[in-house]
C-alpha cells in the first residue's frame, strides 16, 4: 500500500455535523458518501493561469495552469460509547471550517503521549506576556525539549515534530498542534481503525510525566469563551474594579522623547495611560466591549506631534476569575492559567525580598525616568547616576549595548528603574537587569564600565576583585499604587521569577521595590 500524507482534526464534541463548515462556503459539494458515517466533501477546482504570470512577466501562456484542491473527509465514529467526528483534510481545505469547531491541542497531545522527551525535532512556539514573539526552531537531530531554549513558564507550544517509536505510527516523524500529521500506509479502507488509535492516544495522560507544563497556560481560542470573558471584563470596567483591570503601553518605547498620551474627546496630554481617564473620555455610557475596541490611544512626542497609536483593547490588562479559573488579558489576547500554577507564581512573587532603600516618590515635576533617576541619586548619600555614563557595548558589533543600571549606591546596590507597563515593557527591564548582572562578571566589560565612570569624574569605580556576592540588584517599578510590593501583570510575575533566579544564580542578592507615583 502506498503511503499517504494524513492531516487530521478532531471536531469539538458539541458541534453538530451540519455546522462544521463555514456557511459562506456555499460551493461545497459531496465528493462521495462512503457509508452512513463517512462522507467526503470538496470544493470544485478551477484551473487558471497563475496571477504572477501576467503581473510580473506581463505575458500569457496556455502551458501554465494551476488549481487548488480542497477535500475533507468527515468520519463519525463511536469509541467506547463516545461519538466523535474526525476531519481528514487534503490540499487547502483547512479554511472550509467554521470558527471554533476544531478541538485544540488534539495533535499535540497525541504526539506528546507517544514520543520520548529526547526525540523532538522541531517546535513552533509563542512567548506569551511579552512581545508575543512567535518562532520556530529545528534541530539537526532528535533533541531534548530543553535544548530548544524553551521557557516552560512563558512559552506556549503551537506544534511539535518528533520521531516516534510507535509501530502503529510506523516509527515516523509525527507533527501535532491542533492538527495531527504524519505519512503512513493508510487509506479509506483502514482509516477508521487508525482514527480510533489516534483518539485513544489523545485521551491518554502520559504526557504529564514529561510535559505537564503544557497545561499551565493556554490561549483562549473559542469564540464563545472569549465573548464571555469580554462580557465579564466589561462588567469589571462598569463597576470600576481597577484592582483587576488597568491599562499600560503595549510595547517598548523611548520615554525620553515622549510627552504623553491622548484619548479621543480629551484635549489634555497625559503622561501615562490610565483606565480611569480613558473610560472618562467616553461621552456616552459604556455597555459593550465593542465600544472600547473601536477606540485608539494616541502617543505624542515632545513637539506635540502624534507619533504612534494603539487599539485601546490591546492596552488593557486584566486578571479575572470565572468558576475558580484564572484568566489574564494581555496584549489583546486571553489566556487561561492553571490554578496550581497561578498559586505557585503568586506565592513566589510574594516571597521576593522588598528593598529597604529609601526611594523618593515619582512626582509630576519629573518629565521622565531620567529626571527621576537624577533626583534619586541626589537623595541617596554618596550614590552614582550610572544612567549618566550611557550604554556600554558588549560582545562585538554596534547593536549590542546595555545600561549597567540607573543608580549605584555606596552600599553596592545596583538599581534598575522603569515605569510600570505591559508585560512587554517590564520584560525589557528584567532583561536589562539580568544581562547587566551577567556581563559585570566579565573583566573586560567592567573595564569599559570603569573607563566611562572615570570620564564622568566619578570618585569610585568597580573594584578589580569584583565579587557578585558583595552586590544587591534592586528592580524598582514606578506605580500609581501606594503598596509595598509592585502591582504587576501575571506574566510579569512569571518573568521576574525567572529574572530573580538568574540573578541569584550569578551570586548576587536580589530585591524589588515599588516606587510611588504621586
Amino acid at each position: 500500500m502506498a503511503k499517504n500524507k494524513l492531516s487530521i482534526y478532531l471536531i469539538k464534541k458539541e458541534i453538530d455535523e451540519e455546522k462544521i463548515f463555514d456557511e459562506e462556503k456555499n460551493d461545497i459539494e459531496i465528493l462521495k458518501k462512503h457509508d452512513d458515517n463517512k462522507t467526503s466533501y470538496f470544493i470544485p477546482s478551477y484551473i487558471h493561469p497563475p496571477t504572477w504570470l501576467k503581473s510580473f512577466f506581463e505575458m500569457e501562456s496556455d502551458k501554465l495552469r494551476q488549481a487548488n484542491s480542497r477535500v475533507v473527509l468527515l468520519d463519525k465514529l463511536n469509541i467506547d460509547g463516545e461519538e466523535r467526528i474526525f476531519a481528514v483534510v487534503f490540499g487547502y481545505a483547512k479554511n472550509l471550517f467554521a470558527e471554533d469547531v476544531l478541538e485544540e491541542q488534539f495533535g499535540l497531545k497525541i504526539v506528546l503521549n507517544t514520543v520520548d522527551i529526547n526525540s523532538i525535532r522541531k517546535i513552533s512556539k509563542i512567548s506569551v506576556g511579552g512581545n508575543q514573539k512567535q518562532s520556530q526552531e529545528q534541530m539537526p537531530k532528535t533533541s531534548n525539549i530543553n535544548e530548544f531554549g524553551f521557557d516552560l513558564d512563558r512559552d506556549l507550544i503551537r506544534d511539535v515534530t518528533a520521531k516516534c517509536n510507535d509501530e502503529y505510527f510506523e516509527k515516523a516523524n509525527i507533527t501535532g498542534g491542533d492538527i495531527f500529521s504524519l505519512l503512513a500506509e493508510i487509506n479509506i479502507d483502514n482509516i477508521d481503525e487508525f482514527l480510533i488509535k489516534c483518539y485513544k492516544k489523545y485521551k491518554e495522560e502520559k504526557y504529564k510525566e514529561n510535559f505537564e507544563w503544557i497545561d499551565n497556560i493556554k490561549e483562549v481560542k473559542t469564540k464563545s469563551d472569549k465573548v464571555k470573558l469580554d462580557e465579564t471584563l466589561m462588567n469589571y470596567i462598569i463597576e470600576k474594579q481597577w484592582d483587576c483591570v488597568w491599562m499600560s503601553i503595549p510595547e517598548i518605547i523611548a520615554w525620553e522623547g515622549i510627552k504623553g498620551f491622548k484619548y479621543l474627546n480629551d484635549d489634555e496630554i497625559e503622561d501615562d495611560i490610565l483606565i480611569e481617564k480613558f473610560i472618562d473620555s467616553f461621552k456616552n455610557d459604556l455597555h459593550d466591549i465593542a465600544q472600547i475596541k473601536r477606540r485608539k490611544i494616541f502617543m505624542y512626542d515632545v513637539n506635540d506631534e502624534e507619533v504612534n497609536s494603539w487599539g485601546a483593547y490591546k492596552c488593557i490588562n486584566a486578571e479575572i476569575e470565572i468558576n475558580e479559573n484564572m484568566y489574564c488579558l494581555n496584549n489583546g489576547k486571553w489566556y487561561c492559567i492553571n490554578k496550581d500554577f497561578s498559586k505557585k507564581i503568586e506565592k513566589e512573587y510574594q516571597s521576593m525580598k522588598i528593598s529597604n532603600v529609601e526611594f523618593i516618590d515619582y512626582n509630576e515635576s519629573m518629565k521622565n525616568e531620567d529626571d527621576y533617576n537624577e533626583q534619586l541619586a541626589n537623595s541617596l548619600k554618596n550614590s552614582y547616576l550610572m544612567h549618566k555614563i550611557g550604554e556600554i557595548p558588549f560582545g562585538g558589533g554596534t547593536g549590542n549595548k546595555i545600561e549597567v543600571c540607573d543608580v549605584m549606591t555606596i552600599n553596592n546596590e545596583l538599581i534598575h528603574i522603569k515605569k510600570n507597563g505591559s508585560s512587554a515593557q517590564l520584560s525589557h527591564l528584567f532583561n536589562q537587569a539580568t544581562v547587566s548582572a551577567e556581563l559585570l562578571l566579565d573583566k573586560s566589560f567592567r573595564k569599559s564600565v570603569n573607563d566611562k565612570m572615570k570620564n564622568c569624574k566619578f570618585d569610585r569605580v568597580l573594584p578589580s576583585n569584583y565579587k557578585s556576592s558583595d552586590y544587591t540588584i534592586i528592580i524598582g517599578i514606578i506605580n500609581k499604587n501606594n503598596e509595598e510590593r509592585p502591582r504587576i501583570p501575571f506574566f510579569s510575575k512569571v518573568a521576574i521569577r525567572y529574572t530573580i533566579k538568574r540573578i541569584t544564580n550569578f551570586g548576587y542578592k536580589a530585591e524589588i521595590k515599588n516606587i510611588k507615583k504621586v
